[in-house]
């Protein structure tokens, strides 16, 4: 078997989905002051320290991501290329959802407070960077194969 960079940058998109997924990706404060920290799983008021499970589609949207990157991992060890396009084009499609939710659960959480974003808000933008790569990869080692298959073909 042999290695191909699109592999390393599937392998990076998984490591950016995971760290994405523990860490706190927003934070609000308040007109009077109080903090309150937006993680993918839960929403902590840390002035009262009430906490809300309401944005967990958040995680949710990041673990189905992190899935479908996986897959797309296990379909290039078998060179399945069209499978990978489509699993790459997946993974880019529901980081852009994932941003279009959080937008969603900021303006309804915000309630006038400012917001602060936190570094791993990035991490899905730099998955998406990451899978356009690959899947750009991807067709180029198709293209490569396909044209080696027509130059060999015997003629009358």
């Amino acid at each position: 078997m042999k290695f191909r960079f699109y592999q390393l940058l599937y392998v990076a998109t998984l490591v950016l989905t995971v760290l994405a997924l523990v860490e706190p990706v927003a934070s609000f404060t308040s007109t009077e002051g109080a903090l309150s920290v937006m993680s993918n799983f839960k929403y902590t008021d840390l002035a009262t320290s009430n906490t809300s499970f309401s944005v967990v589609a958040l995680g949710v949207v990041l673990i189905f991501t992190g899935i479908v990157s996986l897959l797309s991992l296990f379909l290039s060890f078998y060179s399945n290329f069209e499978l990978q396009k489509r699993t790459t084009i997946l993974t880019m499609l529901l980081f852009a959802g994932y941003y279009i939710l959080f937008l969603v659960y900021t303006l309804v959480l915000s309630d006038g407070a400012s917001l602060n974003l936190d570094v791993p808000m990035l991490y899905p933008f730099f998955g998406i960077t990451l899978n356009l790569f690959a899947f750009l990869l991807v067709r180029r080692q198709e293209a490569k194969i396909i044209a080696k298959a027509l130059g060999f073909r015997l003629r009358d």
